[in-house]
């Protein structure tokens, strides 16, 4: 594996749509009007999981990964970050989002940090010598948030990615379906 010289960069950005979509609505995008949603919110690990499934049931995401192994996810004790555990001989993959606090200040149990875990989980399918973050990571994610959350909002990460001087391999995770 080589360096995660763009983590942080990728953060960066995923937080900057994230504070775009947290209130949705309109928004002035180099002059033109962009309408976002507003992300969806989790209240516990089976919304989640349920999210999760539907997001792997996705015929666009099974025609890209058609064996496509299940994940568990599971609730972070703490409060400091979402992460993925890819699946072993010994056990399963496993999404790990922090649900402690109250609800309106679980910044975790929202979808683009669910998605961000979902295209690890989707990366991990395909072995690659990349960074955890890297060009394909970064392709999936956009992919991945055009799908589930909308066109607009895989715009904004894209700009906020270019503008960051972050890679992108181009990914065809597909259309709503």
């Amino acid at each position: 594996m080589t360096v995660d010289r763009h983590r942080s960069a990728v953060y960066a950005a995923e937080d900057q749509l994230g504070r775009l979509l947290a209130r949705g609505g309109t928004v002035d995008f180099y002059g033109s009007a962009l309408t976002l949603p507003v992300e969806r919110r989790f209240a516990d690990i089976a919304s989640v999981t349920r999210y999760v499934d539907s997001v792997l049931a996705l015929a666009s995401v099974r025609a890209r990964w058609p064996q496509v192994a299940p994940v568990r996810v599971r609730e972070r004790s703490g409060l400091a970050r979402a992460h993925y555990e890819p699946s072993s001989a010994a056990r399963s993959a496993v999404i790990a989002i922090p649900l402690a606090g109250p609800v309106e200040t679980r910044w975790a149990a929202r979808e683009t940090v669910v998605l961000h875990e979902v295209a690890h989980h989707l990366v991990a399918q395909d072995p690659a010598t990349e960074p955890w973050h890297g060009p394909t990571f970064c392709g999936v994610l956009l992919s991945l948030i055009g799908t589930a959350i909308g066109p607009e909002a895989a715009l904004a990460l894209r700009a906020a990615f270019d503008g960051a001087g972050i890679p992108v391999s181009e990914s065809t995770v597909g259309v709503p379906s």
